[in-house]
């Protein structure tokens, strides 16, 4: 009798486990994701724009709408490396300088919007996003002297963004996602020159049906 409830309980922890995974209404999904990349950014002080490398940190939350439709908001912070600008000027006392300049930014910033996805098991997602936040801008400096301008001081200054994400995830059972993706964030500020990068990403998510949902999805 032992033996046979045994494996009874096998045979169903085996059923379980097999269930496919699906992308589905009614899902409340927490998610998290590294990012890193290259970013495109401006200086006043420069007539060209120069390349960094940009990473950061994503935090979501999401709920589905349909089996094809989320609608969610994301806490996004990243921090640039520190670019040189070539050719950058420099006014003192009447005489005009060109040098090499630096200036490393980072932003936090609170985004809100829709994700399409696409499939059950490996699942294609299409996401646009937009929201604002704080940009901060720290010392600038001409090298290799490491010369401040006084105007050029640290400073933080509002935001306004916009992120369109695209990539594949892996539904690996009900309860856990893990994903790849590359975005496109164009960050600007009427204080501050736009700031453009492409970034790749893994991420990991939390899936919940509340109770609620649970008990409605039994009914039908």
């Amino acid at each position: 009798m032992m033996r046979q409830g045994v494996m009874m309980l096998a045979v169903l922890m085996g059923l379980y486990q097999a269930q496919p995974a699906h992308a589905d209404r009614a899902e409340a999904q927490w998610s998290a994701r590294t990012l890193t990349g290259v970013v495109q950014m401006r200086a006043d002080r420069a007539p060209d724009p120069t390349y960094g490398l940009v990473g950061g940190l994503s935090l979501a939350v999401s709920y589905g709408l349909s089996n094809q439709l989320d609608l969610g908001v994301e806490l996004l912070s990243f921090v640039t490396s520190e670019p040189d600008f070539e050719n950058a000027s420099l006014t003192l006392s009447d005489d005009t300088a060109y040098s090499t300049y630096t200036r490393r930014e980072g932003a936090t910033l609170f985004l809100a919007g829709a994700t399409w996805r696409y499939g059950v098991d490996w699942v294609p997602v299409l996401a646009v996003s937009g929201g604002a936040g704080v940009r901060y801008r720290d010392n600038g400096a001409f090298s290799p002297m490491r010369f401040h301008p006084v105007e050029d001081h640290a400073v933080r200054v509002l935001d306004v963004a916009a992120l369109g994400k695209a990539g594949i995830e892996r539904r690996v059972n009900r309860s856990l996602t893990l994903g790849a993706y590359s975005a496109l964030l164009m960050d600007w500020s009427p204080d501050a020159p736009l700031m453009a990068s492409l970034s790749l990403s893994l991420g990991i998510s939390y899936v919940h049906y509340p109770a609620a949902v649970n008990r409605l999805r039994a009914s039908w």
